[in-house]
Parts: structure tokens; C-alpha cells; sequence
């Protein structure tokens, strides 16, 4: 597994032990080892801001990397990205929407989705966006807002609130990794997220609330580049293939994060 330690690789890791797997970490750059049976790659530059100041560096990182670790592998997931679809996307968005990404993240995103499918045995998930306990990215919506209120800050809004996302809780995503590495096409791609695209300012509002907090977000304004629209997945692809559907709500999910960032 590549990216072992970020925060679905963290809640991967787990699933694939409690079953009984051998996990076998995967430093970036590093052939597969002959007695992998699937590789999960999942290791990436997977922030929008970043992507921005260095776009070289995101596509070495999500492209090239991609090829390197994949080629040759058995039987692989990819962890690919909502992102790949755009912002003018029809919402919610199935897998036959085209590819039109906005943005150098998502344009590495894409490119990595396209050659991913050309190599046997590579199954590819495209994820909504993930958020649960452990994530120490705080330029990310939810840990940035956690960890704003918890040090008693006002939480900021990039743009007006209004941009929205389809927000899935790492351990659904995990096990959607789990039953694509079972029983996924090689070839194909599958979405993973909840259907239901949910604003910024929702989310916000859900931590305000689950804190007990009385602080009002502050609301930069504008409309970030790569940030901006709304988004979710049609998710009837996978459900029927493999029999997943996410089974966290967003008011649970966030509350579990919260409670573990105490």
C-alpha cells in the first residue's frame, strides 16, 4: 500500500488486519513486491492550494508516480478524485460524465484516472472528498474548522459558503477500497461518496454545532480557483457491482472526528 500513512491509508491499514491481510507499506517511488497480491495506491499531493503553488511537482507526484508504482502491479485500487469531472459536471455525477478537470490538481487527477485504466488488473475508486479522525491537514475544510474552534479561533470560509461538496467519512471509503480490491472490473472506474452534495457553510455549521460554540464563520469572500461549484457522486456503479453504499451521516461523521481531536 502506497501512502499507508495519510489518513485513508490509516483506516484501510486497520480493515485489512482485522481481516487477517498482510500490509505491506509502499515508500513513494518504490517497486511492488513479488508476493503482493493487490496494491493499493493511494499515495498522492492531494491538496488544491498546494497543486496550485507547485503544478510540476503535483503531477510528479500524482502522474509519474502513479505510472511507476502501478506497472506491473497483479491486481490494483487507484485512488482517484471527484475533481477529475469538473465544476460544470451534472450533479449528481456518474462515471460516463466526461472528464473535465479544472485546475492543476485535478488535471493531475485526470491524467493519473486515464492511465491508471490502461494497465491490467487497476481497478479505479474516484472519491469524494474524505474526512475523519487523524487528518492533519488544516488547510482542508473539516480538520481546518476542528481545529479553529477547539483553540477558540473564528473558523474562515474561503469563498461565500455557497460551493458544495459530497463529503465522505474515511471508514466508508476504506470499505469501498476493500470490496473494489474484491470485486471491482479491472478497467473500470466506480464512485465513491454519498450522492448528496452538502455547502460548505453546512459544514461549518454542523462543527459549530456539534462544539456548542457560539462563533459566527468568517467569510473571506471571492471564489477560489479549483473550489468553487457543486459536487457529488451517483454511486448506483458500485452499489451494484460490489454491494456498497456508505453507511456514516455526515452529523456522525463529524462528531466522531470531533470527539477524537480532543
Amino acid at each position: 500500500m502506497s501512502g499507508a500513512t495519510g489518513l485513508l491509508g490509516r483506516a484501510l491499514t486497520k480493515l485489512l488486519i482485522e481481516r487477517g491481510d498482510d500490509v505491506v507499506p509502499l515508500p513513494r517511488g518504490a517497486e511492488v513486491p513479488p508476493a503482493v497480491d493487490v496494491v493499493f495506491h493511494l499515495a498522492a499531493q492531494t491538496t488544491v492550494p498546494a497543486a496550485r503553488e507547485d503544478p510540476i511537482g503535483t503531477f510528479e507526484s500524482n502522474v509519474a508516480l502513479t505510472w511507476r508504482t502501478l506497472a506491473g502491479a497483479p491486481r490494483a485500487v487507484f485512488a482517484s478524485s471527484d475533481q477529475v469531472y469538473g465544476p460544470r459536471a451534472p450533479v449528481p455525477t456518474r462515471e460516463d460524465a466526461p472528464l473535465d478537470p479544472d485546475g492543476p490538481y485535478a488535471a493531475s487527477k485526470a491524467a493519473a484516472d486515464l492511465l491508471a485504466r490502461q494497465l491490467p488488473g487497476v481497478v479505479v475508486a474516484r472519491l469524494a472528498n474524505l474526512y475523519g479522525p487523524g487528518d492533519a491537514q488544516t488547510t482542508r475544510l473539516v480538520p481546518g474548522t476542528i481545529a479553529a474552534v477547539r483553540a477558540g479561533r473564528t473558523p474562515t470560509i474561503r469563498g461565500d459558503g455557497s460551493a458544495a461538496r459530497d463529503m465522505l467519512f474515511v471508514d466508508d471509503a476504506a470499505h469501498a477500497l476493500l470490496a473494489l480490491a474484491d470485486g471491482g472490473t479491472p478497467g473500470e472506474a466506480y464512485n465513491v461518496g454519498t450522492g448528496r452534495a452538502t455547502s460548505v457553510r453546512e459544514v461549518v455549521d454542523a462543527v459549530l454545532s456539534i462544539a456548542g460554540s457560539d462563533l459566527e464563520p468568517e467569510i473571506l469572500g471571492g471564489a477560489p480557483a479549483g473550489e468553487d461549484g457543486r459536487r457529488a457522486l451517483d454511486v448506483a456503479k458500485i452499489a451494484s457491482a460490489v454491494g456498497w453504499t456508505p453507511t456514516t451521516s455526515l452529523q456522525t461523521g463529524l462528531r466522531r472526528t470531533w470527539d477524537a481531536a480532543g
